[in-house]
Parts: structure tokens; sequence; C-alpha cells
């Protein structure tokens, strides 16, 4: 990908978090999956759960960052929309690792990314606001040496982790959000968080693009558009989806010695 064309589609997706009409993002896994649902969207972004699945790997940064950084260069050579990629914490705990995986990411063509404060030394737990806001601030500078204006997701992770009340989570998440938009976050994304309530404070409480990861008792579409959110992940959902019915097919093949259903135009 050219330069022009990757900062051509980094502006296009900042420009995708809108007031009252959210960016949807079905995450994708592949380059079959990051093509289909390039029919129908404007961005294609991965979940890093789905990827490191997809290649026999548990999530948390196990699958080799060589092999996720080939997989951005086939996807964004397959799709011609902005493709954001899931970094999880950076692979690595100091400012220079994450800088330095940002910079891979990017030179394989895409222009934005997730970085996660939930993952230190291999463990699901909370860095320092401090810890995290210096990787943004590396990934950021690396980002302007190669001349790309990249989106950086912020991901907070006081609610998965369990930091304490609801309210208490709520509380963290803004304060860390104040921190990572000082150090040049341009969202702030909190899995999670399913309470509108809480959530419309959050957007209250935070200039940052507001991302909101679907899970069981998140609100519909409209219900967060209305609060003011302005991305909303599907995450690891549709991957699962389509295992189950992967596995439902197989097994009813298997069951009934019959594959007609799949000798259909277009298969």
């Amino acid at each position: 990908m050219d330069a022009t064309t990757q900062q051509h589609y980094a502006e296009a997706f900042h420009r995708l978090h809108k007031q009252g009409d959210p960016l949807v993002l079905f995450n994708a896994w592949d380059v079959a999956t990051a093509k289909a649902i390039a029919k129908a969207s404007p961005a294609v972004a991965t979940s890093s759960g789905a990827v490191a699945s997809a290649l026999g790997y548990a999530d948390g940064e196990n699958a080799p960052l060589d092999i996720v950084e080939g997989l951005v260069s086939r996807m964004t050579a397959s799709v011609t929309v902005p493709v954001s990629i899931d970094l999880e914490a950076g692979y690595g705990d100091t400012p220079d690792a994450a800088a330095h995986s940002a910079a891979r990411i990017l030179k394989a063509g895409a222009i934005g990314i997730n970085i996660e404060d939930g993952l230190v030394g291999g463990k699901r737990q909370l860095a320092t606001p401090e810890q995290h806001a210096a990787k943004i601030r590396a990934v950021r500078d690396a980002a302007q040496r190669l001349g790309v204006h990249l989106f950086i997701n912020a991901r907070t992770d006081p609610f998965l982790l369990k930091f304490g009340s609801p309210e208490q989570c709520l509380d963290e998440a803004a304060r860390r959000a104040k921190v990572y938009a000082d150090a040049g976050a341009d969202g702030i994304f909190v899995p999670g968080l399913t309470d509108l309530m809480l959530i419309e404070r959050l957007v209250q409480l935070t200039p940052l693009p507001v991302n909101i990861m679907v899970t069981q008792g998140v609100p519909e579409i409209g219900e967060l558009a209305r609060a003011g959110v302005r991305r909303v992940s599907l995450g690891p959902w549709p991957m699962m989806a389509a295992m189950r019915v992967i596995g439902q097919a197989a097994a009813a093949v298997a069951t009934s010695k019959q594959y007609g259903a799949f000798l259909q135009p277009g298969s």
C-alpha cells in the first residue's frame, strides 16, 4: 500500500467515529472474513481473541507477532477499506516494545490499533495509567515518524478485571481516559461496560470517542448511539457464532450422510 492511500484510509477511519451514528465493527479474524465484511462495512477491524483462536493460540499475545504482521499485510492487500488491528498490549511491557510492534503493523498497511492496559507480564492485571500512557506516547511518536495519522484506541479494563464496584470501575475508566487522551489516544475502549446509565456517564466524562464491546447485557446499537457512543465492536462473537454454525453443519452431514445443502450456486 502506498503512503497516500494509507493516509487517506487513516483520515477516513477517524471520520467514521460520528456522534449519533457509531461505527459498528463486525470483527474479522482472517483474510476471508475481512473480505466478506468489507463488502458491507466501511472498515475492518480484528479481534485478537478470534485471530489467536483461528491460528491455534490462546488470547493474550500468544499468537506470534510475525504471524499477525503477515496477516495484516494480506488483509490490507485484499480489501479497499481501512483496517484496524487489535494489538493487545503492544507485544511487550515497555514503550519501546509497543512502538516497535505498532510500527510493524503500520508498515503492513494498518491505520488503527487497539492497545490495552489489562495485560502486564503476560498476566491479566491492570498496568498503571502512567505505564500505559507511556506506551501510547511512544506509539504516537512512531506513527508520526511514519507519516500515518494512526487511530489509537486505548482499551482500559477495570470492568473486565473487576477493579471494584461498577461505580469504582467507571471512575477508574474515566480517570484513565483522561490520562490516555493527554498521551495522544484517539478513542477509549471499555469492554465489560454494559449498563446504559454508566455508559452515558462515561461519554459525558471524556471527550474521546467511547467504544463499547458487544456482550451479554449490552444495549442495542440505537440506544448506544443515543447515549453518545461512537464505536461498537462485536469482538469475538462473530467467530464464535460462525464456529457454532460450522459445527452444527458438520454434525448434520455426519448424521444424515447427505451434503446436498452445500452444493448450491456460489458454494
